[in-house]
């Protein structure tokens, strides 16, 4: 499998088990609202064609097309929606009181289900019959596209009119100018460290809590170097706070979800085929990888945070943008925030949120013009738009792709050895397996000795493939004093080990006879020991039980049950899969029952049929006692009044009708501006109601 392929099958598995999506939405959608949705205009044809509900509604191209098929009202709550809440969830409530001066209650009323109906929108229900409204994370930068087309970012090509920024800097917010402790070479490479230390510990046990021992944690994070602050800047918790700093709980969380360690009972275990599977492949698609799952941690992220990211991935990888132009972005789709008036406070929000970890873990890096301004530049492709392009599936087939083997290492006379930044993790991870890590930067630095060969040696190594591997990988010769010391210990290690068994005691030596006579027990006894205790190979220790078990025997054993290290049992602790781990989720509504009922207009306008006709057709010069009823069922509808002043059509949002000496005064809004008329400021009217006549308005 290609290695875009490969990387791509692994961000999609973790972006589908950790976000609302539609495929999910329409996996647990009613059938009825499926064939409603199905036979619209817009998408008919499509869904003959064999074209996904979830591709129709995530897919610019058939999004253009339901757009033009879209009410000025359905058009006008989406656009609000966007505004508001992005893919976070919502009630109609809230959805109402951020329509604010813009839209009249009714107009969001209607807008809503015309969006539920054409599956843009998905309701979810709570216990308590309260209604939770969410716009799927996949189709957020397709509609954020469409409808704010104005929008620009601004780039440039010329180089040398910038100067980097050291990555950790925080320079670019207007504090005082220090830098973060940050690893050259990015996350990727600290994952790879972490997950080296978690292979050269016999166990991981858990304590009663469900956390790892501190002193173990302390081995594990030895070489991590991240800021202790980095996930509360970000904005995000995680349990045990006061067991796990920020750098420990964050390679935790990355190993869990990438699938590189599960829990087995009490304890966590290394699954080291996808730890393997993802060594494989080129470091920029590695920590693309990591790039997915720090997304989806952040999701859903605040409304302004899912504008700047989308803004951000619509750049072209090794392009610089200019970051005022993001935060001029989020200004332009989230105007109606009153907290996001002032640039500098969101500029400094982004950075904490957003902007600052990316840098830190190398996916993208930041640069200042002599002015002053920032602007960044993505070190890895953050889109995920060649998916579709390279046609992957959920099950690829099972072709492996070995990375090309250059010279790419330096082995020094007094046992040190040097890898060059561009040596594969492959290659580091066959060089971790015998020498012992020194110091990790762009150049890392790997020490032999007797100890770390004699741990290779235990997982199965012998001194001559060492000294091929070093050989294939070296840029010149081994020094001779190297290759015989390794050979030296490899002798010497041969010679006497330990290895752990497990002593079968039977009862008298007249049951140890009978368990050697027995042909399918006697394989499995390596070596008696006296007249009635056998040495039994750890290995075959559960075959032999099945055995005993089958001659009418019930062996105690003082060995706890073991499961297959690589299958995910549910841990004692807070480890159950590898999408579970310490961080709590932002996204809740996933845990709710979708809304079962169809989406209909009816309700909106309770005892309709009570108002006289006359009242939605023509204008008309009512007296003043029928014009406040009209506007006291307007206010009751939500709805909204055409009033005709001086000769003008006005559109007005009633808010009030207040009783004076003199009159009454209606109180509404009109384009945004406040009004206050009293009952003769104008000619005629009419009632509006939206969905009901208001399509000639």
């Amino acid at each position: 499998m290609s290695i875009a392929l490969r990387v791509g099958v692994l961000i999609r598995k973790i972006v589908k088990e950790n976000s609302m999506r539609y495929e999910h939405v329409v996996s647990r959608m009613p059938e009825a609202l499926k064939q409603l949705i199905s036979s619209q205009t817009w998408c008919a044809s499509y869904i003959k064609e064999g074209v996904s509900l979830p591709d129709l509604l995530t897919d610019r191209k058939y999004l253009l097309r339901l757009l033009s098929h879209l009410s000025v009202d359905e058009k006008n709550t989406l656009r609000l929606i966007l505004c508001a809440f992005g893919c976070e969830s919502f009630t109609n409530a809230a959805l109402e009181k951020q329509a604010g001066l813009r839209m009249a209650g009714a107009q969001v009323a209607i807008g809503l289900v015309g969006l539920r109906r054409a599956g843009v929108i998905a309701a979810f229900r709570k216990a308590w019959g309260e209604q939770l409204f969410v716009l799927p994370e996949d189709a957020f930068e397709a509609w954020q596209g469409l409808l704010f087309p104005s929008v620009k970012l601004k780039t440039t090509v010329d180089e040398n009119a910038l100067e980097l920024i050291p990555a950790g800097s925080t320079q670019t917010i207007g504090s005082q100018e220090e830098e973060a402790t940050v690893h050259p070479r990015g996350l990727a490479q600290q994952l790879f460290h972490f997950m080296v230390a978690c292979s050269q510990q016999s166990s991981l046990p858990l304590t009663n809590k469900g956390t790892l021992h501190k002193k173990q944690i302390l081995k594990l994070t030895q070489h991590l170097t991240l800021p202790n602050d980095l996930l509360r800047a970000a904005g995000i918790t995680y349990a045990f706070r006061d067991i796990y700093d920020d750098g420990a709980a964050l390679m935790l969380e990355m190993a869990i979800r990438m699938g590189f360690i599960s829990g087995q009972g009490d304890q966590l275990v290394m699954c080291k085929d996808a730890f393997l599977t993802w060594l494989d492949d080129r470091y920029e698609s590695q920590q693309k990888a990591l790039y997915g799952v720090w997304r989806q941690l952040q999701l859903p992220a605040p409304v302004w945070l899912q504008h700047g990211l989308a803004w951000m991935e619509r750049a072209e990888t090794g392009q610089w943008v200019e970051l005022d132009a993001i935060v001029g972005a989020i200004m332009d789709c989230c105007s109606e925030y009153d907290q996001l008036k002032e640039a500098d406070s969101l500029s400094r929000a982004l950075f904490s949120c957003w902007i600052a970890p990316l840098s830190i873990f190398r996916f993208i890096e930041l640069a200042a013009d002599k002015e002053g301004g920032v602007w960044f530049r993505w070190l890895i492709s953050p889109r995920e738009e060649w998916e579709s392009e390279a046609g992957i599936s959920d099950d690829p087939p099972n072709v492996t792709e070995k990375q090309s083997t250059s010279s790419s290492l330096y082995v020094q006379p007094d046992f040190e050895i040097l890898l060059l930044p561009d040596v594969s993790l492959r290659t580091e991870w066959e060089i971790a397996a015998f020498a012992d890590l020194k110091q990790t930067d762009h150049v890392r630095t790997y020490r032999m000795t007797k100890e770390g060969f004699y741990r290779a040696w235990e997982m199965g190594q012998s001194s001559e493939e060492i000294i091929s591997m070093l050989q294939e990988n070296a840029y010149y010769d081994i020094p001779e004093p190297i290759t015989i010391t390794l050979r030296q210990w490899g002798e010497q290690t041969g010679k006497m080990h330990f290895e752990e068994v497990t002593l079968l005691r039977c009862r008298s030596s007249d049951i140890a006879d009978a368990l050697l006579r027995n042909e399918k027990c006697q394989p499995f006894l390596r070596e008696r020991i006296g007249s009635a205790d056998f040495v039994v190979p750890k290995t075959q220790l559960p075959q032999l039980t099945k055995c005993l078990e089958s001659m009418g025997y019930n062996p105690k054993s003082s060995r706890k049950d073991e499961s297959d290290p690589g299958v995910n049992t549910a841990a004692k602790g807070s480890y159950g899969n590898q999408t579970t781990g310490l961080f709590y989720s932002r996204d809740s509504i996933q845990l709710y029952e979708m809304d079962a009922e169809l989406p209909e207009r009816d309700g909106l306008y309770p005892d309709m049929r009570d108002i006289p006709s006359s009242w939605l057709q023509d204008f008309r010069s009512y007296h003043g006692s029928t014009r406040k009823e009209m506007i006291r069922k307007a206010i009751e509808w939500k709805s909204c009044l055409q009033l005709r002043k001086e000769g003008q059509n006005r559109f007005i949002i009633p808010r009030s009708l207040r009783e004076e000496r003199t009159g009454w005064i209606l109180e509404g809004l009109e384009e945004l501006q406040e009004i206050a008329w009293s009952g003769e400021d104008w000619e005629e009217m009419k009632l509006i109601l939206p969905g009901i006549n208001d399509k000639d308005i």
